[in-house]
């Protein structure tokens, strides 16, 4: 029977192996056990503390470096005992040391979301796996969580500049075209594909920005998304890049719209405030109504590119039935 070309380009290169993989007893212990699942819950809450440091100093032209991590009040530097990712804030009941000015929560969240995430794809591309007979899934699991780690400060830098920043999703995706390059089949996408996918969604998107900016002398669309759309194909493949357009505009609606109508904001400034009067970016339509406000489209492309990243199986799979074609694999 035949398949579609969509899921052909996503699943047909390097399927999980017919004979099982052979790994050392010792190995399969100590990557299923509690210290290990430990480990990655800990790894990412450490990866979620620098992802606030990115998010908060990337956008402003700082170095992630230096200086050492200081209070917004008091400028204290944190001691190395205060700044222990989630304990940290626990045990300072979210509060400067020496001030005692409150720190926001979202440094907290941000380090939960990246431990959770952590634990999630360590799961996913370790443990299963390995119970599986398909072998050691480390360097999926890496990569994985690299990707995953650079959506989570996209995702809040957009909501904070309305920007998506090149120094994240450009170094980020040059090192999934080198893995696809060199050693394909830890992340499991052609890479032609999926380079030939990613500069069509680039291309797409320079147009409608074009398109707006000759038309009604606006950006419609900033090229930000469609460089972390390009990012999104080269580890997630053609048909994830589909469905981060189309579900990521989706739900973007779903959650813009009530959101809009209630008086409330999807980003955390307004655009004006963070770009001043630039002409090209224009100026909301009052008459429009929701549809004449802006939101940032950055978090719902990385909310969908994280979807199907979890749960491409069944996303695949529920496509192909729409469509009548048999089921991937």
């Amino acid at each position: 029977m035949l398949e579609a070309p969509w899921i052909a380009a996503t699943t047909a290169t390097f399927a999980p192996p017919t004979v099982p993989v052979h790994v050392d007893p010792f190995w399969i212990e100590a990557l299923t056990s509690g210290w290990a699942r430990a480990f990655a819950l800990v790894w990412g809450a450490i990866w979620g503390s620098f992802a606030n440091v990115v998010i908060h100093r990337v956008p402003r032209g700082l170095s992630v470096v230096r200086p050492r991590s200081r209070c917004g009040q008091c400028g204290a530097p944190v001691a190395a005992r205060d700044n222990i990712p989630v304990l940290s804030y626990l045990w300072l009941r979210g509060r400067c040391r020496g001030c005692g000015e409150p720190y926001g929560v979202r440094y907290v969240v941000v380090e939960l979301v990246a431990a959770a995430l952590s634990l999630s794809l360590y799961a996913q591309d370790v443990i299963v796996p390995l119970m599986q007979g398909q072998g050691i899934g480390i360097a999926t699991y890496a990569l994985h969580f690299l990707f995953a780690w650079a959506l989570l400060v996209v995702t809040y830098i957009d909501l904070d500049v309305w920007i998506i920043p090149d120094a994240v999703v450009l170094p980020v995706a040059a090192v999934a075209v080198v893995a696809g390059a060199f050693v394909p089949d830890v992340l499991g996408r052609p890479l032609l594909p999926a380079l030939a996918a990613g500069a069509a969604a680039y291309g797409a998107f320079a147009a409608i920005r074009w398109f707006y900016l000759r038309v009604r002398g606006i950006e419609g669309l900033g090229l930000g998304d469609a460089k972390l759309l390009f990012m999104v194909s080269v580890y997630l493949g053609p048909a994830g890049l589909l469905w981060t357009v189309g579900a990521g505009a989706l739900q973007g609606l779903a959650i813009s719209v009530p959101l809009l109508l209630s008086g409330r904001e999807v980003a955390n400034t307004r655009l004006a405030e963070v770009h001043g009067d630039d002409p090209e970016l224009g100026e909301e339509d009052p008459d429009a109504g929701v549809a004449g406000r802006r939101v940032p489209f950055g978090p719902f492309l990385a909310l969908a590119a994280l979807e199907y990243l979890f749960f491409e199986a069944p996303i695949l799979a529920v496509a192909a039935r729409w469509l009548g074609l048999p089921p991937p694999g």
